[in-house]
Formats: structure tokens, sequence, C-alpha cells
């Protein structure tokens, strides 16, 4: 988002601190997303300025009408003058229609492009920072703080411009008419709009918190449902139910504290305008005394005053939204400033197979507390490593490391040759892929979850990877073929971890990473996923994170970790045949009794 913005931070300093937005930010927010909609643009302040004419005509109009019935004009001047109101009242509702549906179209344009940008922005950042924050709560930045500057982009600029436009305009021919009453009604509308900039940042803390209430209420039911087995098994319902009480309690208290400043700030229009249309009645019923103004005048001053209330009230019901739309903007920029700790390369991963080399490396999720330590191997490109070691010794962070979710405290990470820290994240993400025994199933058809929604795959690569793994007989199965939908309840484990596999096999990675894909599955379907281990392989370099002997008998190295350390590294083989090694006593104990 092209805007100024205060420094960037890191994803530790994310702090609120309730300043006022300028208007130069605001300025650069409408010039960065309405620029690529000019064309919709000029239509509404066409539109726009339309509408706020024939808002101006209409009493001109009638005061006519009045004035020429109470002389005795000819009554056709009476018709003619009765068919244009009419033209006019039909011209205000088009202008109405609109530039009511070309600030919603520009509006909702702005915004889903906002919406994408921070999606995107959020996607970028480092695992690190979605350690820190729940999926509910993103959603609700993403989505609820991007939907609160929609009204913002939607209609902001376009109503307080229309307002200002009438309430000038209104200024204008009162001025025309009588100095004194247009003078009265200037310095009412400056007194008006004085009091309404002091109300601009009152409510801005209150609508922060309400947003801030929606987001912890939306983290924790996103985080309980994403566990509501555990929580039915263990007998959780009842203590849950409670703990949403009292989260709901406090988003409760807040909509209540924010709704109740809105009715305040409404309410200042309100007192201000009944003094306003007194002030009106009082001086026009002098001016008419004095014989300055008919009656037909009388009204139109009048009927001014009550068109003046249009647009100060919609100045403050904006400002009111705008204090909405600055909370939301304070924590989209908040989501911003904060940058991943992962720095793009700027080099592509070599082609084919990937050569594996950890140099030194050693990582820490936490200081003081690391994960792994020193670690050093070399796997050559082409060669399968199996990978040993007891729950918490390191496995899967070494795994992690390799699609650099993280980056290393001390050490180098070489892929193809290259350290990892020069190749571009783009790059390595496709050149790396692996298949965990927790596989996510979208709602979505079959071509969609092999493809994850990439319209660039062809049908025949996607059938091509179907028949090399061997899912032609559940594909055949198929009512609609690629074009299926489905959905995880509906699929064994087997079936989704052949979906992963062919996913994988799409992206033709130089380097796979299996976490024992078949270490939960019933015999024949452990033979499937060998078949289509054996041929997601072929030509690849590979880290297995394996459970089972049968694993192990597959792979061309062996690593052990404990402690994250290297304990023992070397070819399978040579490590099998020396009965002092740690992985022939593992051979000899089984290999489960040192994976749990």
């Amino acid at each position: 988002m092209s805007v100024a913005l205060p420094p960037p931070t890191t994803t530790q300093d994310t702090e609120n601190v309730y300043h006022r937005v300028s208007v130069r930010v605001y300025l650069s927010l409408l010039v960065h997303y309405l620029q690529p909609h000019k064309r919709r643009v000029a239509w509404l302040t066409l539109f726009v300025f339309g509408y706020t004419g024939v808002r101006l005509a209409a009493p001109q109009i009638v005061r006519f009408f009045i004035d020429t019935a109470r002389e005795g004009g000819q009554v056709s001047d009476l018709m003619w003058a009765a068919a244009l109101y009419v033209c006019v009242a039909l011209g205000r509702q088009l202008c109405f229609l609109g530039s009511s549906y070309f600030s919603q179209d520009v509006g909702w344009r702005a915004t889903n492009r906002m919406r994408s940008e921070l999606a995107a922005h959020c996607l970028r950042l480092d695992m690190s920072f979605h350690g820190e924050h729940t999926p509910g709560e993103l959603v609700e930045r993403v989505d609820g703080d991007t939907s609160t500057l929609a009204n913002f982009l939607s209609g902001f600029a376009a109503r307080v411009t229309s307002g200002l436009l009438l309430l000038l305009g209104v200024l204008v021919l009162v001025w025309h008419e009588d100095w004194r009453l247009g003078l009265a009604m200037t310095v009412f509308s400056c007194i008006a709009f004085f009091i309404i900039n002091l109300t601009r940042s009152i409510a801005v803390p209150i609508y922060a918190a309400e947003r801030e209430g929606f987001s912890r209420l939306y983290g924790f039911i996103e985080e309980r449902l994403g566990g509501i087995e555990d929580v039915r098994t263990n007998g959780a319902v009842t203590f849950i139910l409670e703990r949403f009480y009292k989260v709901n309690r406090d988003a409760y208290g807040r909509v209540v504290r924010s709704e109740v400043m809105g009715a305040v700030l409404r309410s200042i229009t309100m007192v201000l305008f009944a003094f306003g249309h007194a002030m009106t009645m009082g001086m026009s019923l002098w001016l008419f005394r004095d014989g300055l103004f008919t009656i037909g005048t009388v009204y139109l001053v009048f009927e001014y005053m009550t068109l003046l209330r249009f647009p100060l009230f919609m100045i403050t019901e904006e400002i009111n939204d705008l204090q909405k739309a600055t909370a939301g903007l304070k924590r989209i920029e908040e989501l911003n400033r904060i940058r991943s700790r992962i720095v793009d390369g700027d080099t592509e991963p070599a082609a084919g197979a990937l050569r594996v080399d950890f140099d030194s490396v050693t990582f820490e999720y936490s200081a003081d507390s690391p994960v792994l330590r020193d670690v050093s191997f070399h796997l050559e490109a082409g060669r399968t490593l199996g990978l040993l070691g007891r729950t918490g010794s390191g496995k899967s962070t070494l795994t992690r490391l390799l699609f650099r979710f993280y980056d290393v405290q001390q050490g180098t990470i070489r892929l193809g040759g290259t350290p990892i820290r020069d190749l571009r994240l783009q790059g390595v993400r496709q050149r790396v892929g692996m298949v965990t025994q927790d596989v996510q199933i979208f709602r979505a058809t079959v071509r969609e979850n092999l493809a994850l929604f990439d319209e660039g795959v062809d049908d025949s690569t996607i059938m091509h990877a179907i028949g090399a793994l061997g899912l032609m007989d559940w594909f055949g199965d198929l009512s609609q073929g690629l074009d299926t939908p489905i959905t995880a309840s509906g699929l064994s484990a087997g079936e989704s971890q052949l979906l992963a596999f062919a996913r994988v096999f799409l992206k033709d990675p130089g380097l796979v990473i299996l976490d024992e894909p078949s270490s939960r599955l019933d015999p024949a379907t452990e033979h499937r996923i060998d078949r289509a281990v054996h041929e997601l392989l072929r030509g690849r370099t590979a880290v297995i994170i394996a459970h089972h002997l049968a694993t192990v008998h597959r792979v061309d190295d062996i690593m052990i970790l404990d402690g994250g350390g290297v304990q023992e590294y070397g070819e399978r083989t040579r490590l099998a045949a020396d009965a002092g090694s740690s992985f022939a006593k593992l051979l000899a104990v089984g290999l489960e009794d040192h994976t749990t």
C-alpha cells in the first residue's frame, strides 16, 4: 500500500499506538486504490455534480411557483414550473442511483484489491509471525478491518464531496438572497464544522477496541472448532462454553460502547440543527415583515436550511464511519509494517536433483533454547536420506529449514551448491516438495486439489501424474472425472496421501521430503503408497522421516538425530553391517522404539 507509513517493525513490535491519521495518508490511500478506476471515478464525479445541481434547483422552482400563484400569474407558467419540477425530481433519482452504483463499484474494487494485498502480505511473512497469531485473528485483520475501509473507499469521498458542494451552493444562493441571512448561516456552518471536527478523534480508540474484541472472538472460535474432537473426548465442552461466554461478553461490551459513541456523535448534529432552524425562521419572519422577502423566498431559505442539514448530517455520519475506518486503517498499517525476517534471494535453484548441504547449522525458535546444534551433513543429488530420531530431536525442524520457513542463527544450508539465503523463496518452494501424514484436502474439485488452483496446469499433465502414481483405479470411480468435488471426509487416509504425492509430482521438485507416508496405513494401502513413493523419488533427492523398518530399507543414507545433534550419519548398508553402529542396534531392537 503506497501510503506514508511509520518505520517497519518486526513480529515482536506490534503494539497499538492510537495516533490521529493525517489527511495526507487518506489522500494517498484514495489515489493508490482509485487511480486504476479513473473512468468509473469520472462517471461518479459526473453524477455527484448532477445530484448537487438538481437538489439546489428544486427549491428555486417551488419559490417561483408559490410567488407566481400568489400574484395571480399565468396558469401556463405554473404548469411549466410543475413539469420542470417533475423532471428535476426524476433527474435527482437518476443521479442518486448513478452515484450509488459507481461509488459501490469503485469502492469494492478498491477494497478487494486492498484485501488481496493484505492477504498476500500475510502469506509472505515468516512462520514465527504465524506462530504468534491465530488464523481467526488474521481473518479478522484481512477481512474485518478491511471491510471497515469499504465504506470509506466506496462512498466517503463521493458523499463528502457531494455534501461540500451542496453546502457551498446553499450558502452562495442564500448570500445572494440577503447578506445578513447568508452571514448567519455561514457562521452557523462554521460552528457546526468546528464542533464536528472536535469529535473526529474521540471515538477512534473505542472503535479500535471494538475491532480488537471481534478479532479475539474469531480467534477463540477458530481455535476451539479446530480442536473440537479433543474438546469433546475430554469433556471440555462446558469449560469452552464458559470461556466463550467471557470472550463474547467482552466483545459485547466493546460494541455497546462503540454504538453509544456513534449515537452521541449523531445527536450533536440533531441539536445543532434545532438551533439552526430556529435562527432561520426568526430572521425570515423579520425580513418578510420588512418587505424584503416574499412568501416564496421564506420557503426558499427555510428549505435551504433543511438542505444544509443534509450535508452536515452526512459529513457527521461519514466522520463517524471515518473514525471506524481509522481504527481499521491503524490495524492494517500495523500489520503492513511487520516485515518478514526472511529476506528473499535473487538466484534460482539449480535444475534436476538437488544436493543438500548442512554446514555447522545451529537453530533455535527462542533464545537460549537451540533445537539443532552444529548439524553437518552432505546429501548427494539423487540419493535418499532416512532421518531417524526420537520426538523432539529436531527432525521436523530440519525439514522446515529446507523450505526456508526460518533462517538459521549459525551455519549455512545449501541447495544445489547455492546458499539457501541467496535463492529466491518462490524458487525454493517450487523445487522442494513435501508430503506429511496430515494432508490438507480442500473442498474443491479433483483438478483444483491436485493443481492447487493453478489454472495453468493442463489436464493431460494431471492425468499423467494420476497414472504414474497408480491412482487410475480410484480416478475411474469418480462420477465427473477431474471436475468431481471432493472433501477430506470423503477420502481415506491412503487416498489423501496419494493425492498429496500427485501434487508434489506435478511440481517436479528436485528435493522431496516425506514424513513416513505409510506409518498409519493398512498393508494393502501401504503397498500402493510404496509404489507411489518409488515413482515419486525416481531421479530426485529425498529426505524421509522414518518410523518403520520397511521405510529405511529403501533409503541410501541414514542420519540419526539425538538432542538436536547428529548422533550418526553414513551409508545405510555400511551402518547396518557395522555391529557397533547405533543404526545396527536399532535394527536389532526395532526402529519403533527409537522414534516414539
